[in-house]
């Protein structure tokens, strides 16, 4: 984990939203060489790191003091001297009932599963209440919450109070990188019921709180706008990364915004305006309008529309089992899209090919002048009044698209995405959209070069999880090898009433935690003439305490079987159905005791070992002789 720590500049997003000036001074708990600390020295041209919090006495008042995992009442009432009276303490902290934690995440302070929620030693979990009083008892008065998903370390959005999440937004749960990890069960299906329940504050992963003394002033950007929510799209190539906000101003309109996350990505979100114009004119004998666009000094502003999206809209029509509908509306929007004006032959070109790679496209193609690839079904609104819009166009490309490419993405990003979706028919639909077999082998070659294009040499954090994540293990998977083990290491006693043994005449035992160890008294009938033990259900070793009745002289009575002697207590069973069989039943009260451990081993194993064995009592005897 150290080294994601280190080299993914992702871990400054839970800081790099606030509205830091070059002027500011900043004083940050940690080290200057961490990424959070190197994104406020981008920001600020005053910041101090203090690594260790016994020397912080020495440092005076800022306009920002800033702690990331350090939440402690203790230390947000000594970083509240440090705040300037009209400055900000920002806090992160872990959530003590953090969804993630709940499903099988190990707790960051404790290193233990559910150490937060039994507030073990060394945690750092905190619930909203126990935070707002620390605050409230430091002398803050002006404390606003903030939720970062999946959590504080790698935010790749950032809710409010006044802009919470939707169903079907918290999907992008990154990987656990510095500890392995349970799946108790689904996150994204529980956070999606967290949210329909009202109860997401409750359950967020973590939290940011921004607080401030009585003359503080709230976070706003340049504009003066409160800042509601931001999305960061910033995990690829620099050049494309931007951010996305939701704004509130003081009339409380509210503001849609994109900006550059990095210098390198200004002709991203400058592109924005140039295309909402074109695009606009492409589709206006269609139904689709594309959402309005202005450039200003912070970056671009969207029209922030009310509605539902067609992802939605489609959703709702397999959850009521009406598939056919669904796909009958997705034809309309494939109409929608090709409806698009001045739409020629496609001809390959070289900008085309530095995105797309080089490709063998089929001849006679028709393509878009100006293409939107991303005219998915999230990005088309469906606004209150019945109209489509289109609300995301950042990836347009002003040279000539298969407007079959815009299609496939549209039917790929959509029926292959959820086991839910998946009832849709896929080939039926490319056959809706008039997509071949050919095409849509080369349409999967174009995305895959697009990604790359995207990336431009970026290693995303998805695939540093794939190449540095620990283990997650799942609940399910578990069981069943729980439930293997189990099987496997299950000691069953039979009793042969004179008709020989019958699974129904059968007790079985498994040991604690699954450890081998047999501690048994077992109560044999009268009119038992002899007791079968499968110590195992595969080959196995028996180290044998005791096997005995009440009566018997010897510790371990005499017994036959497929086995070995290893020593005098070790026995080696070469069989996958081993047995020991006891014939020689005492008169009167008859109680076995077993004490004995079992030691499971593929049959491969045993049959190796076993002429060893042999050969070693063979010498033995002959020795003797």
């Amino acid at each position: 984990m150290a080294e994601v720590f280190e080299t993914s500049y992702l871990r400054g997003n839970s800081i790099a939203w606030l509205p830091i000036q070059s002027k500011d001074s900043v004083l940050y708990l940690g080290n200057c060489e961490d990424m959070a600390a190197k994104k406020l020295i981008e920001m600020s041209n005053r910041v101090d790191c203090v690594d260790n919090f016994e020397k912080i006495a020495e440092y005076g008042a800022y306009d920002y003091v800033i702690s990331l995992g350090e939440a402690d009442k203790k230390v947000i009432a000594c970083l509240s001297g440090h705040v300037k009276e009209t400055g900000k303490l920002v806090v992160a902290a872990e959530n003590a009932y953090g969804l993630k934690y709940l499903a099988g995440v190990k707790d960051i302070g404790s290193k233990e599963y559910f150490g937060a929620v039994e507030a073990l030693e060394g945690s750092k979990g905190y619930t909203r209440e126990e935070l707002q009083l620390a605050f409230q008892t430091a002398g803050f008065r002006k404390i606003c919450f903030y939720y970062p998903f999946p959590d504080y370390q790698f935010t790749m959005s950032l809710y409010s109070d006044d802009y919470l999440p939707k169903q079907g937004e918290l999907i992008d749960q990154i990987g656990n990188f510095d500890a392995e990890r349970l799946i108790l069960f689904d996150e994204t299906k529980a956070m999606d019921a967290v949210v329909a329940r009202g109860k997401f504050k409750e359950f967020s992963n973590s939290y940011l709180v921004v607080a401030g003394k009585t003359e503080a002033e709230p976070i706003v950007n340049e504009a003066g706008e409160t800042i509601s929510y931001v999305k960061f799209s910033n995990d690829r190539g620099k050049e494309h990364n931007i951010r996305t906000y939701i704004t509130k101003s003081s009339d409380g309109k509210r503001h849609l915004l994109k900006i550059a996350d990095n210098p390198q990505a200004k002709n991203q979100i400058a592109n924005l305006a140039k295309t909402a114009d074109v695009l606009e004119k492409l589709y206006e004998n269609s139904r689709l309008s594309v959402n309005k666009c202005q450039i200003r000094s912070d970056g671009a502003e969207l029209e922030f529309l009310k509605g539902h999206t067609m992802e939605e809209e489609l959703d709702m029509l397999l959850e009521q089992g009406k598939c056919e509908e669904a796909m009958a509306k997705m034809a309309q929007v494939f109409e929608e899209i090709r409806s698009c004006k001045n739409m020629q032959e496609f001809k390959i070109c070289e900008a085309f090919q530095e995105v797309f790679g080089k490709q063998q496209l089929p001849e006679g193609l028709m393509a878009v002048p100006v293409g939107d690839i991303d005219m998915i079904m999230p990005n088309i609104l469906v606004g209150e009044d019945g109209k489509w819009t289109v609300i995301d166009y950042e990836w347009s490309f002003h040279f000539p698209i298969p407007v079959n490419f815009i299609l496939y993405r549209a039917i790929r990003y959509y029926a292959d995405t959820t086991a839910a979706r998946r009832v849709l028919d896929i080939e039926r639909l490319y056959a809706k959209a008039k997509i071949t077999a050919q095409e849509v082998s080369v349409y999967a070659a174009m995305e895959e070069a697009f990604q790359s294009y995207v990336l431009n040499g970026h290693v995303p954090l998805r695939q540093l999880y794939k190449e540095t994540g620990k283990p997650a293990y799942h609940i399910s998977s578990l069981m069943h090898i729980k439930n293997e083990l189990e099987h496997t290491r299950m000691m069953q006693v039979y009793f042969d009433r004179g008709n020989g043994t019958r699974e129904e005449d059968c007790i079985n035992f498994h040991s604690k935690s699954l450890d081998g160890e047999f501690h048994l008294e077992i109560p044999v009938d009268e009119d038992v003439i002899a007791v079968r033990i499968d110590p195992a259900a595969q080959a196995c070793t028996a180290d044998i305490d005791r096997l005995c009745f009440a009566s018997s002289k010897a510790n371990i009575v005499e017994f036959y079987g497929p086995v070995h002697k290893v020593s005098d207590r070790i026995y080696l069973f070469e069989s996958e159905d081993p047995y020991l069989l006891i014939t020689d039943m005492p008169e009167g009260e008859r109680k076995l005791f077993v004490d004995m451990r079992v030691e499971t081993m593929s049959l491969a194993a045993a049959e190796l070992i076993s002429p060893k064995i042999d050969l070693k009592y063979r010498v033995k005897k002959m020795l003797k002789k």
